[in-house]
């Protein structure tokens, strides 16, 4: 058995162990991520019902309230949302990152299951679509500094990447896959 497939094979048998009792942060982050769905969508409906006499009960003064045409809210992001945004193909924080590794001769991989987890903890962070950058270029710093001069040539972030700070997979160009611990 090659070592790829073993580390292929060891992955799989801890997902499927770890599947079977969730760790209380995760818990715990599920219930968070569900009390923030229900405060947003109570908030948004609230929002849409704002009208320029609450914009002056809220301390704007009039001068100032008089000079806003139109009151318009805004709804929520959604962790689909926040998997858009970060994987956008021009604008988003993965795609500037793929680009920037790609002057190195190296290709960023994000599995699904890292992209969800980035939403997931972004969501949880409460500040939009900036905890984005954030979350993603936490995720990234060792390896930006080891990828420059060096033979890797491909990266695999993953959820454990992500969520358990574990270290990327690397593939070296000599094709050894090499996870670092």
């Amino acid at each position: 058995m090659s070592q790829e497939h073993y580390i292929k094979a060891a992955a799989i048998e801890e997902r499927n162990r770890d599947s079977d009792t969730l760790s209380e942060t995760r818990k715990d982050r599920i219930n968070q991520i569900r009390d923030t769905e229900e405060k947003n969508r109570t908030k948004d409906r609230l929002l849409v019902q704002v009208e320029p006499r609450d914009i002056l009960d809220y301390g704007v003064i009039p001068e100032l309230a008089g000079r806003i045409p139109v009151v318009v809210t805004l709804d929520s992001l959604t962790q689909e949302d926040l998997m858009i945004i970060a994987n956008d193909k021009e604008r988003g924080v993965i795609s500037q990152l793929k680009e920037l590794l790609s002057l190195n001769d190296c290709q960023l991989e994000f599995s699904d299951d890292a992209l969800k987890a980035v939403a997931e903890l972004a969501f949880c962070k409460k500040t939009g679509a900036r905890a984005l950058k954030s979350i993603v270029e936490t995720t990234l710093l060792d390896a930006m500094f080891e990828i420059p001069g060096s033979d890797i040539q491909h990266v695999l972030i993953t959820s454990d990447t992500v969520l358990e700070k574990q270290e990327p997979q690397y593939t070296r160009r000599e094709g050894e896959v090499v996870v670092e611990q």
